[in-house]
């Protein structure tokens, strides 16, 4: 019974890789798109029931992706694509103004290294004055924590001007080492 569940779970993410590729090749299948994530998302309980959910959970996600990235490897316009020359004009290559490094620089710091500290920090205050036992804070925090790193990560970047996202980050830093200390 353990083989022929598997094989019904191998079918169902191969048909879900299959229907997302079939709606991304032919645009405006929108009926196909949405059947492939239907069964994608399907798939998710079905391969726990073949394999038991640490070992399931892990294949419905992985194999799905390993199967969307091979049928975009042996795209048939990545073939089409190699064969075309292109004829640009030569141009030289412009360097950024040295003021553009710097500013690149500042974003870098504080967009991964610096909002990765605000974020731990923060994630840990906030659980802290949860009223739920150890086990259910560290869970909180191991999930929060990534979570807030992005979404400060993302805002940052996206803004034009530095002050705003330095002053903002380092009233977060503050709270949350207040927080921390409260």
């Amino acid at each position: 019974m353990g083989v022929l569940n598997g094989l019904i779970s191998l079918a169902i993410t191969i048909a879900a890789a299959y229907l997302i590729y079939y709606s991304w090749q032919r645009r405006g299948q929108a009926w196909a798109a949405a059947a492939g994530w239907l069964l994608a998302l399907s798939s998710v309980f079905v391969w726990p029931w073949a394999l038991g959910p640490e070992i399931g959970v892990t294949y419905a996600i992985i194999l799905f992706i390993c199967l969307v990235w091979v049928l975009a490897a042996f795209n048939k316009e990545a073939a089409r694509a190699s064969n075309q020359t292109s004829l640009r004009p030569y141009q030289r290559i412009q360097w950024p103004q040295p003021q553009n490094y710097i500013k690149h620089s500042v974003l870098f710091v504080l967009s991964v290294p610096a909002t990765g500290v605000i974020a731990l920090v923060l994630s840990v205050a906030l659980v802290l004055h949860l009223p739920l036992s150890l086990l259910y804070k560290v869970t909180i925090a191991i999930f929060a924590y990534p979570l807030i790193w992005g979404a400060l990560s993302a805002w940052i970047c996206a803004q034009d001007k530095l002050l705003k996202p330095t002053l903002v980050s380092v009233g977060l830093l503050i709270f949350a080492s207040l927080a921390l200390l409260i």
